[in-house]
């Protein structure tokens, strides 16, 4: 029997390109490590996520690559899945949001919202290119943001200043296509009545307390300002149709998180206990689309009613730089997972990227040398440094057997009290959305339990007595950590619980602190977790970013 229910969600990536660094950071990896956790602490957590299929950007790069848009997005969403599956994501559903049950779920999101008098359409003029023959929604259109002035931005979000950008609204306007001014026509396009929510959504934002004050305090300024009514409607063939409109579909976003639930809906027969029944709904995001998720979705949710509920957690984080530059695929300041799974093992970049994530928006940066170091002298030189010299020891002084110890003394108990102590403390700050300090928890506990082993050296003792007990309580936490571990680190994880022959049936939270291997047990010859970075493998990388873009130079 499951303690709580639990869905998590992230951030549908759009498939329309590789996924590089940047993308890993906010939403991913703190999701996946955030679900592990619920898992292995005895609750029915569901981990949902789907590739982003819709939308102006996919109509543009299928025309660049000359295939059909489906054939594009087939192309992306196996391959995210291959790289997500590598880096040890475990998704219960990784999902299309050009499945059949997320266009039926969109078309009945829009009917229930249409009947409850949430939508109306109006005449807009759009612009259209009469070189190219076609209307220009959102990607197909670049110009200057008129909030912050900056160029080459998309008409409907400005990447610089995290504005929205209202139809007709963008400056100096060229077709992305070919480069003409374009003229505009009018079209008729579905309004949604976000402005009618904006009580109800100041309401939900400022009475959650698991949601962060930095960014209801930014979402409760818009607010505050006015919400503009929302345009869900785009003169394009690609996306959900609009029933009865047969050259328009629904803005992406409009479909894209009701993704989500149709994901669901695919997997479970029971998604309506997730998303209407009591359980928490937790949805990981980056910065850039707070907008949506803090505004656009919940009124959806509230507008269509039927018990669906608005997310009760949400956990946002910032953007991640390469060498103190924003990605840019174009200018080759660039490293897919793909070029990085080549070279290095997931739980490097798991482990880099918790250790400098906090649960905030800040901004943070991807330093090879800083990788370098975070791997070389804490991942290698602490927690694998423990694990080896207490396997090796364990062979050498004792056949490769696990101790039968006599009666432990006090600095045995308070030890292993401490595991204990760190179990608990780890579970609160996971459940926190804390991620970063769990991790920095266990690394703390790896220094103690090393310092411990250096001042017994049971190498030196002539006591078997005491070389027995501080083998014993050694391996018992490495046979712990094979548990703490497994959230941010699953292949480490795993390799140790192998490694202790440790039963899957045990590999539980309440159990990180047990005894998981008994006395007697034999154990294998010891290998090392770890292998440090050669300064040879940085410099590599570091010369590939400059040979793919000689003009940028580090500051």
């Amino acid at each position: 029997m499951f303690d709580l229910k639990i869905l998590v969600t992230a951030a549908l990536p759009y498939a329309n390109g590789p996924l590089h660094l940047g993308h890993i950071r906010s939403t991913y990896l703190p999701a996946d490590i955030y679900s592990r956790y619920q898992r292995l602490a005895g609750n029915e957590c569901l981990y949902i996520c789907a590739t982003d299929e819709h939308g102006t950007p996919i109509v543009v790069g299928a025309e660049k690559a000359g295939k059909k848009p489906k054939e594009f997005t087939d192309e992306y969403h196996l391959k995210d899945k291959k790289e997500f599956t590598a880096l040890g994501f475990q998704f219960d559903i990784f999902h299309r949001t050009t499945s059949e049950e997320n266009r039926k779920l969109t078309q009945h999101f829009f009917a229930r919202l249409k009947e409850g008098g949430h939508i109306y359409t109006k005449e807009v003029e759009q612009p259209f290119c009469e070189k190219c023959s076609r209307f220009l929604p959102d990607r197909f259109i670049v110009g200057t943001c008129p909030h912050c002035k900056s160029e080459r931005q998309y008409s409907d979000y400005c990447d610089s200043c995290s504005n929205t950008i209202g139809s007709g609204q963008l400056v100096n306007p060229q077709c992305i296509t070919c480069g003409s001014v374009p003229s505009y026509r009018k079209s008729q396009h579905y309004f949604f009545k976000l402005a009618s929510f904006s009580d109800k959504l100041r309401a939900y934002l400022t009475g959650n307390r698991f949601l962060q004050r930095e960014v209801v305090n930014y979402v409760v300024n818009w607010i505050d300002g006015g919400l503009q009514d929302w345009d869900i409607s785009r003169d394009l063939s690609w996306g959900v149709p609009i029933p009865g409109e047969p050259d328009k579909v629904f803005y992406v976003w409009f479909d894209a998180p009701i993704g989500y639930i149709s994901s669901t809906m695919a997997l479970r027969p029971d998604w309506e206990d997730f998303w209407k029944g009591d359980s928490t709904i937790v949805h990981f995001i980056g910065k850039d689309i707070i907008y949506h998720h803090f505004l656009f979705w919940p009124a959806m949710l509230m507008g269509v009613g039927e018990d669906f509920r608005a997310p009760d957690k949400m956990a946002v984080r910032g953007y991640l730089n390469l060498e103190h530059r924003k990605f840019s695929k174009s200018r080759g300041w660039f490293v897919s997972l793909e070029d990085y799974l080549k070279e290095f093992p997931a739980d490097y970049l798991r482990y880099y990227q918790t250790a400098f994530t906090p649960h905030n928006v800040q901004d943070a940066d991807f330093i090879w040398k800083d990788f370098q170091s975070k791997i070389n002298n804490e991942l290698v030189a602490s927690i694998g440094n423990f694990v080896h010299r207490t396997l090796v020891l364990t062979e050498k002084l004792n056949g490769n057997t696990v101790p039968a110890p006599n009666d432990l003394d006090s600095e045995d108990r308070r030890l292993l009290g401490e595991i204990t102590s760190s179990k608990e403390k780890i579970a609160s700050l996971i459940a926190e959305f804390q991620l970063k300090e769990g991790q920095e928890e266990i690394l703390r506990l790896c220094g103690e339990f090393n310092r411990f082993l250096s001042l017994r050296e049971p190498w030196k003792e002539k006591d078997k007595a005491k070389v027995l007990r501080t083998l014993y309580v050694s391996l018992r936490f490495v046979s712990s950590l094979s548990i703490l571990l497994e959230p941010y680190l699953p292949f480490t994880a795993g390799k140790l619980q192998k490694m202790l022959s440790v039963p899957r049936e045990k590999v539980a939270w309440k159990n990180a602190d047990a005894e998981l291997v008994a006395p007697g047990a034999p154990l294998p010859k010891p290998v090392p977790l770890f292998e440090k970075i050669s300064d040879e493998k940085i410099k590599a990388q570091e010369g590939r970013l400059q040979k793919n873009d000689p003009a940028l130079t580090k500051p």
